[in-house]
């Protein structure tokens, strides 16, 4: 059985990740990632998955959310402790907005996430993200409004 407060540090540092998106913290994202990681969005983007440096992965979330107001709710966290690693999988709900309140458009994603986590002495909640899954189920709304969508 997991140690509970391993299990609730997996789930802060999903948390702050996903907070960190909504509050534009580059920063605090940046620090819930490792140095690399492997990304899958290509059920969300139709891209090939991706390996990238954390500053790139963050880079490119900047980038591709800098005209939008989000909210990124992440919720049923099933986290298995094993072999000094973590696997969480948990449901998400991703609104997104246009910053200008005059325009009603949205564009709303949700699905669930594979990620794995690993110890790391000096991150806020002492694991980092390392791969990232996304398995996008469905999408409402205008996907213009959310640059990285149409790559």
């Amino acid at each position: 059985m997991p140690n509970p407060p391993d299990r609730q540090d997996v789930i802060d540092t999903i948390h702050e990740f996903c907070r960190a998106f909504d509050m534009r913290d580059w920063t605090a994202l940046r620090r819930c990632l490792a140095l690399n990681l492997d990304t899958d969005y290509s059920s969300f983007r139709g891209t090939p998955p991706a390996r990238l440096t954390g500053d790139e992965f963050v880079a490119l979330r900047q980038s591709a959310l800098a005209a939008l107001v989000t909210q990124h709710l992440s919720l049923n966290h099933i986290v298995e402790l094993t072999g000094g690693q973590a696997r969480c999988r948990f449901d998400f709900i991703i609104y997104r907005w246009p910053q200008d309140t005059a325009d009603s458009r949205f564009f709303h994603t949700c699905g669930w996430y594979d990620l794995i986590l690993r110890p790391a002495p000096g991150a806020p909640h002492g694991w980092v993200i390392e791969p990232i899954t996304q398995h996008a189920l469905r999408s409402e709304g205008n996907p213009e409004i959310h640059g990285a969508h149409n790559r």
